[in-house]
């Protein structure tokens, strides 16, 4: 929405007072960082911007129940979304100069059908719960007459997810396929993905709760500086969806967590090599001290009802890897930036372990962010990390002695040598307390004291 002022003689100083003026009138109004001030053939030009701000939707609509609605076709009113932020359905400002511009079915479907996890459905799905007219006569303006022919194989192909979902299932096309014998393989589901849908809500700063006596925010951030910035919502939250059908847990971080083998996996999404590569990362953490924690934490939060007190849940990948934010490595900032990160992966669950890794030569020079001193799993080892007791682990009594002389670091080293600087590492302190020396040096700080 554009607000223009012709100039007259004495236009700059007409021009300086009404962009004062302007500057005034939206900074009172709260439109100042929704709006750009420009100036073009002497005319000042007060461009409102996109971003839909509730207070500023206030003045005109204070109560949103008495706000005019759609045409009778359809069953709306703005009394059932008084709890639903006008940006939610209104992504771009919407009394422009062509007409008032309305939400979109795709829009509506960022909360209708939507099984939002362990919440359940957030608002009804079914065409007749919003349209009077019979399911068999609603027809996209885009469905061509003859839409069973050859125009529907584009759409098929880039928007079968997107947009023919929302309305169709696998029935609808797979029916007509077997009739014609045609055989047709999407390699995705046949399921609706709102794409970035979930943001509606989720991109809202003011998107809070309560948890535990303290607000937490529900807003999303990084992703479109993310490594997967190309992905939609529903391929990582895959109990966030529009079918029926079991999740794979009840809880919801747990689900998320665990969707990243199934993408990372897929040939479909990378190449055959790489797959296979991500498939033997997948089969290492399954055999990890992580993997067996995990399912053991998890057959219990069954038992309990999901409710596990002040029990700590085992990893999965999204939390060591990061979720939304997660970063690429395919430059050497971010691998340095992956190294100094010990504190983030690891030392929330083991702050004592993090703690006591406060030798000259590793902990504390990796503390001081020493980029050849080792962070946590270039010793106890990532995917594959198990106890020091298993034969197989990085730093168990067999495999120390290699782990300590692999490139880069301590080359020859022996069992013995791997031994005694094991004993260092992690126990500067008590050795300190145990030297000898010392103990005679504080027996004679002692006396005279």
């Amino acid at each position: 929405m554009a607000v223009m002022m012709g100039a007259r003689p004495g236009r700059h100083l007409f021009i300086a007072f009404a962009i004062a003026a302007g500057v005034f009138m939206l900074a009172t109004t709260g439109l100042a960082g929704a709006a750009e001030v420009e100036i073009d053939d002497d005319t000042l030009i007060i461009r409102l911007g996109d971003r839909v701000y509730g207070e500023n939707c206030d003045p005109c609509h204070a109560s949103i129940a008495q706000t005019d609605n759609y045409a009778g076709e359809i069953i709306f009113t703005h009394g059932y979304h008084q709890l639903v932020a006008c940006s939610a359905c209104h992504g771009r400002f919407p009394h422009r100069p062509e007409g008032t511009e309305k939400p979109t079915m795709k829009g509506c479907f960022d909360c209708h059908g939507l099984k939002h996890g362990p919440m359940g459905e957030l608002a009804r799905g079914h065409c007749e719960a919003c349209h009077n007219t019979p399911r068999n006569r609603l027809r996209p303006a885009f469905h061509t007459p003859d839409w069973a022919k050859k125009p529907h194989v584009e759409p098929g192909e880039k928007r079968l997810q997107t947009q023919c979902m929302m309305c169709h299932d696998k029935n609808g096309c797979t029916d007509c396929h077997d009739e014609l014998g045609i055989r047709w393989d999407p390699g995705v589901p046949y399921t609706f993905d709102s794409d970035g849908g979930c943001l509606s809500c989720h991109g809202d700063p003011y998107l809070t709760k309560i948890s535990a006596g303290q607000p937490k925010s529900y807003q999303v951030l990084g992703v479109e500086e993310s490594a997967h910035r190309d992905l939609t919502c529903q391929q990582c939250h895959r109990d966030y969806k529009y079918e029926e059908g079991p999740d794979r847990t009840r809880l919801w971080n747990v689900n998320a967590g665990l969707a990243c083998r199934e993408c990372h996996t897929s040939p479909a999404m990378f190449s055959e090599e790489r797959a296979a590569e991500m498939a033997a990362i997948v089969e290492e953490y399954d055999k990890s001290i992580h993997a067996d924690a995990l399912r053991d934490w998890m057959s219990g939060a069954v038992r309990a009802g999901d409710k596990r007190g002040s029990t700590v849940q085992p990893p999965t990948c999204a939390d060591c890897h990061g979720g939304h934010y997660i970063q690429r490595l395919d430059t050497e900032l971010a691998r340095r930036v992956l190294h100094g990160s010990a504190y983030r992966m690891c030392a929330r669950c083991h702050k004592a372990e993090y703690d006591s890794y406060d030798d000259y030569y590793h902990g504390a020079a990796y503390k001081r962010g020493a980029s050849d001193a080792p962070a946590c799993w270039e010793c106890h080892g990532s995917h594959d990390i198990r106890p020091t007791s298993d034969p197989e682990s990085l730093m168990s009594s067999q495999n120390m002695a290699a782990t300590c002389g692999a490139e880069g670091c301590h080359s020859g080293s022996t069992e013995a040598f791997a031994a005694k600087a094991g004993d260092l590492i992690h126990r500067k302190v008590e050795a300190a307390e145990e030297n000898p020396l010392r103990r005679v040096l504080e027996r004679i700080r002692s006396w005279f004291s």
